[in-house]
């Protein structure tokens, strides 16, 4: 255990299950029970259940299932101390010490890593105002830059020499193996610890709390390669961060303008257009887009129009859609990168341009328009069938029919026709779909269990968490020891050793104790199965049940014994006791 349990659970309790996972998909209230898209798998119609009494997600297409932890994970991508502290953050809670002797050595080497990077940004700043930055100052000045802006971000250079940064710290005591850790340092070829970034514009890497954890550094000169970045660290994932993203959290706007530069995000936001991030030197990834839908509904993508610029915005209108945004394309004129183009024609010509962004739908068929001209009957009909294609994945009918309208009155064909073609595509992919995604059908997710006893001694177990009063009861005539799925078996020491300390366990505090599996199993019978009015009379059905399996194996056995034993009188007594259990489980199965 990382943390005491009773940590663990303050920060469940303060973090509300359906407030939670509502920033990241929307969710309908049907009931008692919170339903929207699974974020875990593509699908159409909502099979993914939050209950909100008693505080677990299950999801009825894939299978994925747990806590508010559990979810934190799944979704962010982090390891279990890391979705802890990522909730105690949201609830305003200070953890204290982790007690594994690891973690705690890991918490203590992110918080040094954190200071490293403070006080390497501080030193940067500092070459980059003194006489050595006069280069790279005027560089950025020639792009633009305000002496405000350059002190906003941060910006700084890094020293020419080959060690001077290491050096530095080393003679401050800083040991070897955390600047290798940090990022800042890595071995030579001749195993000598060098500076990563050198004689280079800085730009330092914030997170939404404005701490320092990574660096981006861009060459003065023409030499490669022009950007450089930090690697990931304790402290930094590409994946997950955003440039730009702790000052564009605060705009005013309710949009984000993602683009794909750091100078791009500066002068952007230099220009009053502060609601612009940028993805770090990677295509946008879904935790990023997760991301970006807790601070803005509606994301513009502003990437290079090249071919390479089209499919990354393509992939990206998509991870948008998945996450809920309403994704939107801003196309540059004269193939000007944003920077470049705010600062020939300024900011109120830009916003004139981020008004007429495209929509997914518009971009998509105008990428089509481009690879597929009209001129000849051929290129047409390979166009028109794309357009159908694209409007048959298309959610909303009106626009679909708005869409399909115009273009049929555009290439001069039937509206008919085009109908028809669009309907048979969406029935086509409703049928592969359906094939996909079927209830269950994701067992990647769930445990292997023991065929006979395993699914009744889970219950047994979400029914004891959803009544805890008959736990003396429960263990009495179904100890430890009598479990026989392994994994049941150490989800029963986890609760019973709960309910024997604290009196008290609900499902949703069990999980987090569990494998993720375990949990996922749980939360489907929790959802499926586990639903029973009257939860004292359905832990004695499965009880009951489990007894007659027991008895069952003991009537196997016995014939196996009567079949090899000589003696007459020994063979009697098995016989005996073979009728006994045969009334036993004649009398138990009456009452199921």
């Amino acid at each position: 255990m990382l943390y005491p349990e009773e940590v663990i659970e303050e920060v469940r309790l303060r973090n509300d299950i359906v407030d939670v996972i509502s920033s990241y998909i929307k969710l309908e209230r049907k009931g008692k029970t919170y339903f929207g898209l699974c974020p875990f798998h593509s699908e159409k119609t909502p099979s993914f259940s939050v209950e909100p009494v008693k505080q677990f997600f299950y999801c009825f297409g894939c299978n994925k299932g747990g806590s508010v932890i559990q979810f934190i994970m799944d979704i962010e991508n982090l390891e279990f101390p890391d979705a802890l502290r990522f909730l105690a953050d949201r609830a305003g809670i200070t953890l204290p010490e982790p007690e594994e002797p690891k973690e705690r050595e890991n918490a203590r080497q992110r918080k040094k890593i954190l200071e490293l990077n403070r006080q390497a940004a501080r030193y940067f700043f500092s070459l980059l105002a003194g006489s050595s930055g006069l280069r790279a100052l005027e560089y950025l000045k020639k792009r633009g830059l305000s002496d405000r802006i350059i002190r906003r971000f941060g910006l700084g250079l890094s020293p020419g020499g080959w060690s001077e940064l290491t050096d530095y710290f080393i003679n401050n005591g800083v040991s070897p193996e955390l600047l290798i850790a940090s990022g800042l340092s890595i071995k030579s070829a001749k195993g000598n610890l060098v500076d990563r970034f050198r004689n280079r514009i800085m730009f330092p890497i914030f997170d939404i709390r404005g701490d320092i954890i990574g660096f981006g550094g861009r060459v003065i000169d023409n030499s490669q390669p022009k950007y450089m970045n930090s690697p990931d660290t304790p402290v930094y994932n590409k994946s997950r961060e955003l440039y730009g993203l702790n000052f564009a959290r605060r705009s005013k706007s309710s949009k984000l303008l993602i683009v794909e530069g750091y100078m791009d995000v500066i002068s952007l936001h230099q220009a009053g257009i502060d609601f612009a991030v940028a993805s770090l030197g990677t295509s946008l990834t879904q935790m990023q887009a997760w991301i970006l839908k807790k601070y803005a509904d509606q994301v513009i993508i502003s990437y290079d129009a090249d071919a390479a610029g089209q499919a990354a915005t393509l992939r990206g209108l998509e991870i948008l859609e998945k996450a809920g945004c309403q994704p939107k394309v801003l196309i540059m004129p004269e193939n000007m990168d944003p920077d470049d183009y705010v600062r020939k024609n300024g900011p109120e010509k830009f916003k004139k341009l981020i008004e007429g962004a495209l929509s997914l739908l518009d971009y998509k068929i105008r990428v089509q328009k481009e690879v597929h001209s009209s001129d000849t009957i051929e290129d047409k009909l390979k166009l028109l069938n794309n357009i159908a294609d694209i409007l048959a994945t298309h959610e909303n009918s009106i626009e679909r029919e708005l869409y399909a309208k115009n273009y049929a009155e555009q290439y001069g064909i039937s509206l008919e026709s085009l109908r028809s073609e669009i309907l048979k595509r969406m029935r086509r992919k409703q049928m592969s779909q359906q094939r996909r995604i079927t209830p269950g059908s994701y067992v990647s997710h769930l445990p292997q269990i023991d065929n006979r006893y395993g699914e009744l001694e889970y219950m047994l177990l979400v029914l004891l968490c959803n009544e805890n009063r008959l736990y003396q009861v429960v263990s009495s005539k179904y100890g430890l020891e009598s479990f026989k799925d392994r994994g049941a078996r150490k989800a029963a020491e986890r609760l019973y050793e709960r309910l024997e300390k604290n009196k008290s366990c609900i499902l949703a505090e069990l999980l987090n104790d569990l494998d993720t599996s375990i949990s996922s199993y749980l939360t489907q019978l929790a959802a499926t199965k586990c639903n029973a009015e009257d939860n004292e009379r359905a832990i004695k059905d499965v009880l009951t049940k489990l007894e007659i399996l027991h008895l069952e194996d003991l009537q196997k056995e016995t014939i196996e014994k009567i079949k090899n034993e000589r003696d007459g009188i020994k063979r009697q007594e098995l016989g005996l006791e073979f009728r006994k259990r045969a009334e036993r489980i004649i009398e138990l199965k009456e009452k199921t």
